[in-house]
């Protein structure tokens, strides 16, 4: 019997998601867009990459190329094609799973056969929606951009297949990969096939490292060393209940440490250093945050106190330096990320970055923030506060107007913090992200005060959740409480980038009580603080008309009608989520009064 003949190839498998429910949905609908596709992005593209369909199966195809390069850059080209051609909504929207592998078949004239085809549908059949799957062997032979564009998805048993696959995947920008989870056909190997050797490496902790130095007792009689001891107890005490820094042991301190030693050695990033000093019966206590491999100082302040309550000024001096921290040391980690190779961001690093961004409160700002989440979930799609921040971010893209599908980015946002929830604990900033997301896009404000208060048990120094309490207590008939919560913050953190939206929180509250003198004052003070937040021009808007004051109406009017023309009152009512009732008339009342047009 005559040796068949056998070639290696390269082949791309395509394969349509969810087909037999668009056929039952719309028949010829959907195959009248299958035709569509196939007449105007699959046959005329494929020339150009020397490429030819092997077999067309209804509801997929497979297409050989000469090399992977072509054969990648193709399913890219295609796949980006897709998803621009599905933005038209007045199609059906399809989308494609593609995989590309080396595979050796036995040729014919016209066809291909052999094992290697029905793991190239295999493979395909893991990719995600929209995205490719490519494997061990393929990935080995791109160099530079498309392989970095790839992202490594453990290893997948795959149906039939009795061996795992090590696979990498690719999705279109803006999109996030799928979190995998294991099936009973398709499971990551570590864990499950305990095979020897693919153990998953255990994860870096990202969070900085930290030390509390011994406050020192400057006092002339050294009268004070049990009131250091005591406050450098009570900050180790409540720095530890912050999830967003890890504290060093004390054994590692021993010996006044060379702190640029422990940087180098341990990792040390931040050292807290303090003293105190007594004149009569007045004492006080001083404290830095100093940046362990430079010594620079990030950050200093003192608070003064008696005798007569020395552990009520312990927790006052504790306090303080914890809320102060968490923008201090912020800062320094943006600052740090910035600084860094973009090949070696991370999805910490990557959160990191976007933060400035998503505080800018405008909208190219916030797209940015989004473009470099997305790039953060690509690399980690469990990392809690890349969810968190994301759904946070398309929150603010629906209520100031920014969006070109409020529905869908509405959807998107709340499913982005459900699986942020999932795995928030025992993040504090996790749960302040999801419950400002579910405050912003839902009039009933229980689940996120839930979230918000988890936040303040974690860590109670946190201002960002005090402001976000704020808010939900204005929206939920507690404007007198949101205003205690709100001055909280601003007291815990008066140097935070973010002090601007208690302000917005503050003119809330008042417009909420009545006072819409107060509350235009404070939409005032939020407005100078971050002028570039053109949306707080309707808190303003509504607040100064309600007074009476409808020059400063007219011009916050003015201002929001530059940034966006056209803008009605219809559309400000579709944006706003969590106002409904007699609030919501009230807010729009004022809004149609300052000469928003009706729309």
């Amino acid at each position: 019997m005559a040796r068949p003949r056998r070639r290696l190839i390269v082949i791309a498998a395509l394969d349509m998601v969810g087909y037999s429910e668009l056929v039952q949905r719309d028949e010829l609908g959907t195959l009248r867009e299958m035709r569509a596709i196939y007449k105007t992005l699959v046959r005329p593209s494929l020339p150009k990459f020397g490429a030819q369909i092997i077999k067309m199966m209804g509801d997929g195809g497979l297409v050989e190329f000469p090399s992977v390069l072509d054969a990648v850059e193709w399913c890219m080209g295609f796949q980006l094609a897709m998803a621009e051609h599905n933005t038209a909504s007045d199609r059906p929207r399809i989308e494609v799973r593609a995989a590309i592998v080396l595979a050796d078949v036995i040729l014919s004239d016209d066809d291909r056969f052999g094992a290697a085809l029905g793991f190239a549908m295999r493979l395909q059949a893991a990719a995600p929606p929209g995205g490719i799957a490519i494997t061990h062997s393929v990935r080995w032979q791109l160099l530079g951009e498309p392989a970095s564009a790839f992202k490594a998805v453990g290893f997948l048993m795959l149906r039939s297949v009795p061996y795992p696959v090590e696979a990498w995947f690719w999705v279109p920008p803006g999109r996030t990969l799928p979190d995998i989870q294991p099936t009973q056909n398709q499971m990551l190997t570590p864990g499950v096939l305990a095979l020897p050797g693919l153990a998953a490496e255990p994860q870096e902790d990202q969070r900085p490292l930290v030390a509390i130095l011994p406050f020192g007792d400057l006092s002339p009689d050294h009268s004070c060393a049990s009131i250091a001891g005591g406050v450098t107890e009570e900050t180790t005490a409540t720095l530890a209940h912050v999830r967003s820094i890890r504290l060093i042991g004390r054994h590692s301190l021993a010996g006044a440490p060379d702190m640029r030693a422990l940087a180098r050695d341990l990792g040390l990033r931040y050292v807290v250093e303090g003293s105190v000093r007594r004149a009569a019966n007045r004492i006080r206590i001083t404290a830095q945050l100093i940046e362990a491999e430079t010594g620079t100082h990030l950050w200093s302040g003192r608070t003064e106190g008696t005798f007569d309550d020395p552990f009520a000024l312990q927790d006052e001096v504790a306090t303080t330096i914890a809320g102060a921290l968490h923008p201090a040391i912020r800062t320094a980690e943006i600052d740090r990320a910035r600084r860094k190779n973009s090949d070696a961001l991370r999805a910490h690093d990557l959160v990191l970055k976007a933060m400035p961004h998503f505080w800018a409160h405008r909208r190219e700002d916030n797209a940015a923030a989004i473009r470099l989440l997305d790039e953060a979930l690509a690399t980690d799609p469990r990392s809690g506060q890349a969810l968190g921040l994301k759904a946070w971010c398309l929150s603010q893209e629906v209520t100031y107007l920014w969006s070109d599908d409020v529905d869908r980015d509405k959807r998107l946002a709340l499913a982005l913090a459900q699986k942020a929830a999932e795995i928030a604990d025992p993040d504090a900033l996790v749960h302040v992200m999801i419950g400002a997301t579910l405050s912003i896009l839902m009039v009933d404000q229980s689940e996120a005060r839930v979230h918000i208060e988890r936040a303040l048990a974690l860590d109670p120094t946190l201002a960002w959740a005090w402001t976000r309490l704020g808010f939900i207590q204005a929206y939920s008939g507690q404007p007198r409480e949101g205003l205690a919560s709100l001055r909280r913050a601003i007291l815990l953190s008066p140097e935070d980038p973010v002090r601007f939206n208690a302000y917005a929180g503050m003119a809330t509250c008042l417009f909420m009580l009545g006072d819409y003198a107060e509350a235009a004052r404070e939409a005032r003070q939020a407005l100078d603080a971050r002028p570039g937040m053109i949306w707080a021009n309707r808190l303003l808007a509504t607040s100064a008309a309600l007074a009476g004051d409808m020059p400063l109406a007219r011009t916050a009017i003015a201002r929001l009608l530059q940034e966006r023309p056209g803008m009605t009152l219809a559309e400000v009512r579709r944006a706003v989520h969590n106002l409904g009732g007699a609030e919501m008339e009230r807010y729009m009342e004022g809004l149609r009064i300052a000469g928003l047009p009706e729309g």
